[in-house]
């Protein structure tokens, strides 16, 4: 006992620690208050310091306890999300098991089959030892990339982020990419996308994201006020949401406490934007514990000990003593917050895990062990007025002139056809010269009528090997995403 960590310790001895870098309180928590007898030797000083002590460590414990249980995401089934969608509105959601763990492996052997000889880019991200971080980018192969994701490390991470692949030109990246549409489609029965009434050349393409250990996205929340969607193949993925305020401010309390700034993300021809997400340089996950196990330690714990193994990442994701924000990024927490709220709240992504991001919503990924995800987007009625809006204030349109039914704040089923189509006319007649995106021609009539040709496509899947052999080398776990 004497050589193992302090924390270690602690929980052998059933104690509590809590520390704010300066102070360190140790307390049973199972100590019987009332039946407390203090010795003769102790002065009644002693004794209420003593009190004190043990009542400020319970109160910090079950504020603790509380908030442990209170930020975690509800991870639930589809068929308890479908009937009730509107209680989950504005606030994240897992949705578990959206297909079967044969499925789920099978998409992502078949994703690496059709796809793996593609060029990707690759970032490294490496920390420094004065806390700086250097970057670097590679063009390499998907199936390449996927190898260096088995040596990432906390301080040496590995990540890939890749649009445009799903669908795209290879053979049958279509037909796999409308299988991962119709499982993120599941929790929206006969609702429109659409997105899928956009020009093609500027709809929003989904992403395959590769993330060794450590790997983290950039603190953020997404452009065109979307709802956002990422479906975990492999691993388990920490996910850290922070909700806008619901009093006055909203989201642009958060933005402003997070010192966030404006990133374009589509542009047409001319270099005209449609859009622009925010970001902030702060980060949810500035530190890790020396002490948090490696990828291939939580692999063998996953084996012996499940529950254990579930546990830690729990933890980690929930504690900012395992995975520390940095301190900046804890003073605009604190400013965000209420007395009576959570600094954030956490999801725990498993393989088979459908997240549904609301828009407004900032947050960043970790990624404990290495992982495979893909992630989209959609745009329903509960999305449109937030979408059209966005982009009407992007390309500073002047709102007193745009047709009546793009003024409305809400919309029916089955209008988004004529709505979309409504958006884009509009703006094709009014902008400036060098603004010219995609008109309806017959090409975009086609694409409208393919659109509702894949929606009646089964879903198939083939079977497949263990994906990448992973239980095998490395076990399963999460990945990083930057939606």
């Amino acid at each position: 006992m004497e050589n193992l960590p302090l924390h270690t310790k602690i929980r052998r001895d059933g104690l509590v620690l809590f520390s704010d870098e300066t102070v360190i309180l140790c307390c049973k928590v199972r100590f019987p208050l009332i039946s407390y007898e203090p010795s003769p030797c102790c002065n009644m000083l002693h004794v209420i310091s003593l009190l004190i002590l043990l009542l400020v460590a319970v109160r910090v414990a079950i504020v603790d306890a509380f908030s442990h249980a209170s930020t975690l995401v509800p991870r639930i089934s589809l068929d308890e999300y479908i009937p009730s969608p509107d209680v989950y509105i504005n606030k994240p959601i897992l949705i578990r098991d959206i297909a079967t763990s044969s499925d789920i492996e099978s998409l992502a052997d078949q994703l690496m089959n059709i796809l793996g000889d593609e060029e990707v880019q690759m970032q490294r991200k490496i920390k420094n030892d004065d806390g700086s971080r250097d970057t670097e980018i590679y063009d390499i192969t998907l199936i390449e990339a996927l190898d260096y994701m088995m040596d990432s490390r906390h301080d040496d991470a590995f990540f890939t982020f890749c649009e445009g692949l799903l669908p795209g030109n290879i053979s049958d990246s279509s037909k796999l990419h409308d299988k991962f549409t119709a499982i993120r489609e599941a929790p929206f029965p006969n609702q429109e996308n659409w997105f899928d009434y956009f020009p093609e050349k500027i709809q929003p393409t989904d992403a395959i994201i590769l993330a060794g250990q450590g790997a983290t996205s950039t603190l953020h929340r997404d452009p065109f006020e979307w709802t956002g969607t990422s479906l975990c193949l492999e691993g388990i993925k920490i996910w850290r949401f922070i909700l806008p305020p619901t009093d006055d401010g909203g989201v642009e309390v958060v933005d402003t406490a997070l010192k966030s700034y404006r990133l374009d993300s589509i542009a047409w021809e001319d270099g005209v934007q449609l859009s622009a997400g925010w970001q902030s340089d702060l980060s949810l996950y500035d530190n890790i514990d020396d002490t948090f196990p490696s990828a291939f330690d939580l692999m063998v714990m996953e084996d012996e000990d499940n529950e254990q193994y579930q546990n830690i990442i729990q933890d980690a994701g929930t504690s900012i003593s395992t995975l520390r924000p940095s301190s900046g990024t804890l003073d605009a927490l604190h400013q965000i917050s209420n007395t009576d709220e959570p600094l954030f709240v956490t999801a725990i992504q498993q393989p088979g895990d459908l997240l549904l991001i609301p828009a407004h919503c900032w947050h960043q990924t970790y990624g404990p062990v290495p992982s495979i995800a893909i992630a989209s987007q959609r745009c329903g009625t509960n999305d449109a007025y937030n979408v059209i809006n966005h982009i009407l204030d992007i390309t500073k349109y002047n709102k007193d002139t745009i047709p009546d039914i793009l003024k409305s704040n809400s919309y029916d089923q089955e209008m988004g056809e004529e709505v979309v189509a409504t958006l884009f006319e509009t703006l094709d007649s009014k902008t400036t010269k060098q603004y010219k995106p995609p008109s309806h021609s017959n090409d975009f009539l086609e694409h409208l009528k393919s659109v509702k040709r894949r929606r009646d496509i089964s879903l198939q899947f083939s079977s497949g090997f263990d994906v990448l052999y992973w239980p095998i080398i490395m076990g399963r776990g999460p990945i990083i995403s930057i939606y």
